[in-house]
């Protein structure tokens, strides 16, 4: 005759399985939530159209992409600032933030600028923009896309297109 015991049988309960996957399933949903809000920052202002610039060969042009203004009410800490150009001659471009100011197109930035800093490792706060620096050996032609910060806010962290393009001619003097 089988032996009957008191005591509760060993194993998980159909309830208390159900139970912990839900929380399990739970925690997961949570843990992919709180990565995407931190790896997913809100995004940076962009503008239609489009920054005409002329220059000469061998002199350097400086062209404002974006400009935060006084109103951006963000403080990003910049990481890097990636620039992408199409040209038909060898061109070098050199990201530069403008601390306090603004720049159209000059070929010398200091006097619309309270500073001017390489913007990896720098703070973009508002009333600050961000310049690039464009010099070619050769005359041609240069179109420049949006640059993309890479940046931290706060907690949130990520890269985002900002600004406007531009397009150069390069020519002899």
């Amino acid at each position: 005759m089988p032996e009957h015991s008191s005591e509760p049988a060993l194993g998980v309960t159909p309830g208390r399985l159900l139970r912990r996957l839900a929380l399990g399933a739970g925690a997961v949903a949570g843990l992919l939530f709180a990565w995407w809000f931190v790896t997913n920052p809100s995004s940076l202002p962009v503008r239609t159209g489009h920054v005409t610039a002329v220059t000469t060969v061998g002199r350097p042009v400086y062209v404002g992409l974006w400009s935060t203004g006084a109103d951006f009410g963000r403080t990003l800490d910049v990481a890097g600032v990636r620039l992408r150009a199409d040209a038909t001659v060898e061109v070098s471009l050199e990201p530069v933030l403008c601390r306090g100011g603004s720049v159209g197109v000059t070929t010398d930035p200091a006097p619309f600028c309270r500073e001017l800093l390489d913007p990896a490792g720098a703070e973009l706060r508002p009333g600050d923009s961000l310049v690039v620096r464009v010099l070619a050996d050769d005359a041609g032609a240069v179109y420049l896309d949006r640059p993309v910060l890479a940046f931290r806010e706060g907690p949130r962290w990520g890269t985002r297109e900002a600004g406007t393009e531009a397009v150069l001619a390069v020519v002899t003097p």
